[in-house]
């Protein structure tokens, strides 16, 4: 009854945002057609508060879930917090920018003004309660994903189109990496979770638009900057600004490859120089390709261990990996199941992970849940307890294919038939 009830409220929070759209619009916006000229606009200069942030062990133990803000709304902190003990976790990562670039509590940053949706009406709060039953608060920030302020301000949207007067769409909009003022939204609602007292700020969707499509997308804003400086300047700046340590957020792709191999803007190596946190998504069911006829198999257990064991050589000994690992079955149902779930926390384990999050945008989190608690508080701590095991010679990845450096699997090159050589011309008075 529950989950129908809370599939309801999210179908209709969806209807409703998609229908504010036609608020004094007779088009979709993301087929009409806005102008190229840009708004003048002069960055801010926020104090320099430097690149390191204090951590303790209370960020290195970090082991939880994500909740959606529907959810929370639906259930409340009590319940929450209940039943993460329950299963031994101590920590929520919760939206409060969400996927489509909704802005979830009362924000007085100006920018967020026509994108609100209150789910979260006292932000204060909600992380008071949830301190005083002893879990840690990640609030997460979807960044340059955001289909709802190109429409407001399409001169901050990524654009399309011969002469860039359409905003781009694939799927999602999306803002414009290189705008300063762009930027400085992000920075001011990270702050504004500062002040409410959030643990931790997640940064996701730091990187640029994937698929074929993103061939098409066009920058107003753009300099000469490639799309990894881009990313890790915006990184540089928020890190600067916040004194509350910072966890990003990036593809499980780029712990098997060296650098920023599919122009993401998501080389790890780089860009944990500007995190106290890096989350690798490590999802079984994101790893599909890596299979005959796209069916994962155990195998995925060694991609995961050597995806996380090359990050945690790549970044700093003082940065904390802390991978995102999956508990809905989509991709795995063949194998789904508690084994599932603690075969993925021995992997990261093995690796050198600090902790963990898992992921389950349905909140039905029974078959995890109960795979935690069966395990015990005892081997849960053991995870990021020696922060040399990934050093140790019986941790290291035993498939022949993991190395520490380059990049994994690249696709070979296809053969092709050489031309046939042609033959000289004919010398001057020769016969045939």
């Amino acid at each position: 009854m529950f989950f129908r009830t809370a599939l309801t409220v999210i179908i209709t929070s969806l209807l409703a945002s998609s229908a504010a759209y036609a608020d004094g619009n007779s088009k979709w916006p993301f087929k009409k057609r806005f102008s190229t000229k840009l708004v003048p606009y002069k960055a801010k200069r926020y104090p320099d508060l430097g690149l390191k942030d204090v951590i303790t062990k209370k960020h290195r133990q970090v082991r939880g879930f994500y909740l959606t803000p529907y959810f929370l709304y639906r259930v409340g902190v009590e319940e929450s917090a209940r039943r993460m003990k329950k299963a031994h976790m101590n920590a929520v990562l919760i939206d409060v920018k969400d996927d489509w670039g909704q802005v979830l509590w009362p924000s007085k940053v100006p920018l967020s003004k026509d994108v609100q949706r209150h789910l979260i009406r006292d932000p204060k709060k909600l992380v008071a309660a949830f301190h005083k039953l002893g879990i840690y608060v990640i609030a997460r920030i979807v960044c340059f994903k955001d289909s709802r302020l190109g429409p407001v301000r399409p001169d901050l949207g990524v654009r399309s189109g011969r002469v860039a007067r359409r905003l781009f769409y694939a799927g999602a909009g999306w803002l414009d990496h290189y705008s300063l003022e762009v930027q400085d939204y992000l920075i001011d609602l990270a702050l504004e979770w500062e002040s409410f007292g959030a643990d931790e700020i997640q940064l996701d969707y730091i990187r640029f638009p994937t698929g074929r499509n993103a061939r098409w997308g066009k920058w107003l804003h753009k300099d000469k900057r490639n799309h990894a400086e881009v990313i890790a300047g915006f990184l540089d700046r928020a890190d600067r600004a916040l004194k509350t340590p910072i966890s990003i957020d990036v593809f499980g792709l780029t712990t098997l490859v060296e650098g920023d191999a599919r122009k993401l803007g998501q080389p790890i190596e780089i860009l944990s120089k500007y995190a106290e946190v890096l989350s690798p998504m490590m999802y079984a069911n994101g790893m599909q390709t890596y299979f005959k006829n796209n069916k994962v198999t155990n195998g995925v257990y060694s991609l995961i261990q050597c995806g996380l064991w090359r990050a945690r050589h790549k970044i700093g000994k003082d940065v904390i990996l802390r991978p995102l690992l999956q508990a809905y079955p989509d991709g795995v149902r063949h194998m789904f199941g508690r084994e599932f779930i603690k075969k993925q926390l021995e992997a990261a384990r093995k690796a050198g992970s600090e902790g963990f999050l898992f992921w389950n945008s349905t909140m039905k989190n029974g078959v995890a849940f109960g795979a935690l608690r069966s395990m015990g508080v005892k081997k849960l701590d053991a995870i990021g307890a020696d922060r040399e095991i990934h050093k140790r010679p019986e941790n290291k990845p035993r498939a022949r294919w993991c190395r520490q450096r380059g990049t994994l699997f690249k696709k070979k090159k296809k053969k092709t038939a050489p031309e046939p050589k042609k033959s000289p011309p004919p010398k001057k008075g020769a016969t045939k």
